[in-house]
């Protein structure tokens, strides 16, 4: 259940609720089928960019996947890099089909296509064998899986745990049409790195509104200086921002993805609570 505080806006609880109706519509199997039945374009260079960004990491680091929708092969690459990953998203449905995929012999979706090209580009072996290994240090390593919400002050309720590197592929950016709205979200969810902690994002890039099936979804139409501007607002530093280009996916909503990093400071979380404290409409998660 959602609890909306009493200085939330009408316009900012209206956003809200009206995000709830259109993902009401949200059907896992129909994405999974749409967007990983093969490896896209944009998941290419995503998998590229988190292979490379993994070696940038403490070695047993506490990750988190933010928004990971009912897929997993976001976090493939940190297999030899964490020791824990816990998987957060909106809807009970994304995180059931995580967690029948960590169930032995149950009817989940095959990502033994992604895992193998995982290994690719790290340089490994990709075997049956070599992917089936990957596939169960990735069911260990997964502890958690959590219900969230990126536009709460608290995006994981009272979970107060913080992560050494925080992933968030295309959630922000493609649960909203409203930039303001995205700005938030992103704060939000960079609360939950610790001092010194690395955030990862993939989104996509200018785009209105995307398709899943018959079915089209908002978008907040960012682009690299949106994101330039916010990682600045926040202070983190070591930013990267990649613009990269698929053009074949236009059809789709989109030509074009962001793959960027930042590093939070030492002194972040003191920082970024006095930053939020001046926040608006703010919402919380109750009842998990």
């Amino acid at each position: 259940m959602m609890m909306i505080r009493e200085n939330a806006s009408a316009a900012e609880t209206h956003s809200i609720k009206a995000v709830r109706d259109v993902f009401f519509r949200w059907n896992p199997d129909d994405y999974l089928r749409e967007y990983y039945s093969r490896i896209e374009a944009e998941e290419e260079h995503t998998l590229r960019f988190l292979v490379e960004q993994c070696t940038r990491l403490p070695s047993a680091a506490t990750v988190l996947e933010f928004g990971c929708g009912p897929t997993l092969h976001h976090v493939l690459p940190f297999a030899a890099h964490a020791s824990l990953i816990h998987m957060a998203d909106l809807l009970p449905q994304n995180l059931e089909a995580i967690r029948r995929w960590q169930m032995p012999g149950s009817c989940a979706h095959d990502w033994r296509p992604f895992t193998k090209r995982v290994l690719a580009l790290e340089g490994l072996d990709a075997t049956p064998d070599d992917i089936e290994h990957r596939e169960q240090i990735m069911r260990k390593l997964i502890t958690r899986r959590l219900r969230a919400d990126a536009r709460c002050a608290r995006p994981l309720g009272l979970l107060t745990q913080r992560y050494d590197c925080v992933v968030s592929c295309y959630c922000a950016d493609s649960a909203t049409g409203d930039k303001r709205e995205w700005q938030r979200m992103i704060e939000n969810i960079v609360s939950l790195l610790a001092p010194g902690g690395r955030l990862l994002i993939a989104a996509l890039r200018r785009c209105e509104r995307y398709t899943v099936g018959a079915q089209s979804f908002p978008s907040a139409r960012i682009d690299e200086d949106d994101l330039a501007s916010l990682f600045s607002q926040l202070e983190l530093r070591n930013t990267s921002i990649e613009i990269v280009a698929v053009p074949d996916r236009s059809t789709h909503g989109f030509e074009s993805i962001l793959l960027a990093s930042a590093t939070a400071p030492a002194i972040f979380a003191i920082a970024l609570h006095s930053h939020r404290a001046n926040q608006h409409g703010a919402v919380d998660l109750a009842d998990r």
